[in-house]
């Protein structure tokens, strides 16, 4: 029996709702798909965030961040319905931290969106552009410093409040350390082409120098050792930075070399705008603050796109860390038009550079001995790119490194790399760990000559103790040729190497012994590379009684100990018959200094290797009297002494110019000290002068005698 109409239509009209009903279901599943996707996104760049703006702690890379960003916007554009008001694409990164109180900027503080390639580059014009389609835009190029973004509230011209970025709207108060960072004026310099407002908000960036990170971080370790404590260094410039500044007395941020770079001026009243961005750059400069000199103005897009690509090629000569390229159009008006999408400014783009920090595994751990027996754990890794370099080796320092870090054979590691040093490991990523990880211990034996390891209480490094040990005495003389010593030209770790192999070399006097014969001989020399590495060879005898020192790789025994040593001591003779308590009495020398040379000198095949090396030629004594005299020279007879940074001088500038008029440079305090030059955040040398009661001046009164004494060089430059 057949169904009716009626009954057909109704189980057409239910097939329909069903179908649809399914339809509906199946979208909605992929909406909430989307929805946790978006969400588990959200959730790790919150986390990153944290981390990064609030522990100082970074958990990922720039790159991966960058990547997990870019999913998100990526994700959010297709569906803008997954949009939250609490998307990290919504709102400025980071939370105050607790501790300071909260400010809440003027104008809030936003982050650029970033660009990696020419295209990206392209499209972020255009958008601009597509905006203000008759503009016609310029541009200015500045380098994208590696730091801590700074707000500075200045009233009637005078320093009010200063203030971290935070989340952009509000930040933290962090005035009282801010103060006492010399970069940052506490009233701005009156000048004719910069009017001073009545208010105004400085943007900027306080960032360390990567010379004096590795000081503080130097300072850091011999503080702890002192105290007997574990020294708590800093991983990077860019934590130091922000460690220092959230430090709650002020006196220990004073004691942190920081610095600070304004790229910005964000509210002004009182005074007429600045019509762009360069000239903008121009008032910060007149006002008193330092404006990076890599910055440019740019005519095109194309002249942009080679000015990233400077600084990528260049950013590693430049004296702090840059992790990008800032590219804005120049003109105000254009950038107040174009405005705001989300958090990023349209009319600013970062070009960030391939990344200089990566994950990747830790392989193995592998012990060196240097030139002095140390045993140095290197890390072996797998290879991954960093900043265009591929790494596969990076050192651990020490023992101690290893444990402090939790280091364990499988880990995957984060390497940094900075400029063309020797890359680091960071730190290991415990929560990627999956059980298969083995720990790691220090071996009790030389891995090259198996001779039992020693250890002193009072120090980090372990040694091998047997002197003639084949991996100190490769060390030793790589050291021995090196540039900082007896900088034999041609004479690198590879030739080295071969000498040794070969049985030609054993210490540095077989060096000199080296004939043309033999250098024929091995592989890769021909006639004129022999003849070439002996010309360099003998040019080597000229070098000074005190590179001769350095170079013979005595323990402790840098290259200031080495010129004291050569300083006092007229020849080998006189440092080999020393006593143990006159070589400690020396400025800069001490106990430890004198206990090693006393110890190498009364060795019977170091006393040997001097006397080969007196016959070979080479310089064993001090310089005869025969420099120029001081006699009638202004600080003819006057000892200095320099603590502290200087603002108008660099250290080089300030000692030569003192030895230009006759003064000698001391290496330490004593009573015989004549003056004491302070500077900025000076160290434990001041209150060692004012107990001695040693004559102490300030930065302004040396540049008053070098004025006038017409020796006053050109005031420093900063590469900035």
């Amino acid at each position: 029996m057949s169904a009716s109409g009626d009954e057909r239509q109704t189980n057409t009209q239910l097939d329909v709702t069903e179908a649809t009903s399914e339809a509906v279901s199946e979208e909605a599943q992929t909406l909430a798909n989307l929805r946790r996707e978006a969400e588990a996104l959200s959730e790790r760049l919150r986390e990153a965030d944290y981390a990064y703006y609030v522990l100082d702690s970074p958990t990922i890379s720039d790159a991966e961040y960058d990547g997990l960003m870019r999913d998100l916007r990526a994700l959010e554009a297709a569906h803008p319905e997954l949009i939250t008001p609490d998307s990290p694409t919504q709102r400025v990164s980071g939370e105050p931290a607790a501790g300071f109180k909260k400010f809440r900027h003027l104008t809030p503080m936003l982050s650029l969106a970033n660009v990696r390639t020419p295209e990206e580059l392209i499209a972020w014009r255009d958008r601009a552009q597509s905006i203000l389609p008759e503009a016609v835009f310029t541009y200015v190029g500045e380098p994208k410093i590696d730091g801590l973004s700074m707000n500075l509230v200045y009233r009637n011209g005078a320093l009010e409040v200063g203030a971290t970025r935070g989340n952009g709207e509000v930040g933290e108060n962090v005035t009282a350390n801010v103060r006492t960072v010399r970069d940052i004026p506490a009233r701005l310099r009156s000048h004719d082409d910069a009017p001073i407002p009545t208010l105004v908000e400085v943007r900027g960036e306080i960032y360390m120098l990567r010379a004096d990170f590795e000081a503080l971080n130097e300072r850091l370790a011999d503080e702890a050792k002192a105290a007997g404590t574990e020294p708590k260094l800093f991983a990077n410039a860019r934590n130091s930075a922000a460690g220092s500044l959230r430090q709650k007395d002020p006196r220990l941020t004073a004691r942190r070399p920081l610095s600070f770079l304004a790229y910005q001026i964000a509210s002004i009243e009182g005074a007429p705008e600045p019509e762009s961005q360069w000239e903008a750059l121009g008032w910060l400069r007149a006002w008193g603050f330092h404006v990076s000199e890599l910055a440019t103005q740019l005519a095109t897009l194309e002249d942009a796109q080679r000015f990233a690509d400077h600084i990528a090629q260049t950013r590693f000569e430049v004296p702090f860390d840059i992790d990008g390229a800032v590219i804005k159009i120049d003109a105000r008006w254009q950038q107040q038009e174009l405005g705001v999408v989300a958090r990023d400014p349209r009319w600013g783009i970062a070009y960030k550079f391939a990344p200089i920090e990566a994950n990747t595994k830790l392989l193995d751990i592998v012990v060196t001995v240097g030139r002095t027996g140390a045993l140095i754990p290197n890390a072996r890794l797998a290879p991954v790119q960093i900043g265009g370099v591929t790494v596969s080796n990076a050192t651990l320092f020490n023992a101690d490194e290893v444990a402090r870090k939790d280091l364990r054979i499988g880990d995957t590691v984060v390497v940094q790399r900075h400029g063309d040093v020797i890359p680091g490991v960071v730190k290991a990523l415990i929560e990627l760990r999956d059980g298969s990880e083995q720990p790691w211990s220090f071996p009790t034996e030389c891995p090259i000559c198996h001779t039992p390891v020693v250890r002193n209480e009072d120090e980090k490094v372990t040694y091998c103790p047997n002197l003639a040990c084949p991996g100190r005495r490769l060390e030793g003389l790589q050291h021995f040729v090196s540039r900082g010593a007896m900088d034999i030209q041609g004479m690198g770790e590879m030739i080295v190497l071969r000498l040794v192999t070969a049985g030609l070399v054993r210490d540095p006097a077989d060096i000199y012994a080296l004939t043309f014969d033999n250098l024929l001989a091995l592989p890769g020399f021909q006639a004129k590379s022999a003849t070439n590495l002996l010309s360099a060879i003998e040019a080597s005898k000229e070098q000074p009684f005190a590179r001769v020192l350095f170079g013979l790789g005595i323990r402790y025994v840098g290259e200031k100990a080495a010129e004291t040593l050569a300083g006092v001591f007229p020849d080998a003779d006189a440092l080999l018959d020393a006593s143990e308590e006159q070589i400690a009495a020396l400025p800069g020398i001490g106990p430890r200094i004198a206990q090693s040379v006393f110890q190498w000198a009364h060795d019977d095949e170091n006393r040997a290797l001097v006397g080969r090396l007196r016959a070979a030629g080479l310089t064993l004594t001090a310089p005869a009297d025969g420099a120029p005299s001081t006699d009638g020279l202004p600080f003819s007879g006057e000892s200095f002494l320099l603590t502290g940074s200087l603002e108008r001088l660099t250290r080089g500038q300030a000692e030569e110019a003192i030895r230009a008029l006759g003064g000698k440079i001391a290496t330490a305090v004593s009573k015989s000290l004549s003056h004491l030059i302070v500077g900025a955040a000076p160290g434990s040398k001041l209150a060692k002068a004012e107990k001695l009661g040693v004559p102490i001046h300030d930065e302004d009164w040396l540049v008053e005698q070098l004025q006038a004494n017409n020796a006053m060089p050109d005031e420093r430059r900063r590469t900035r």
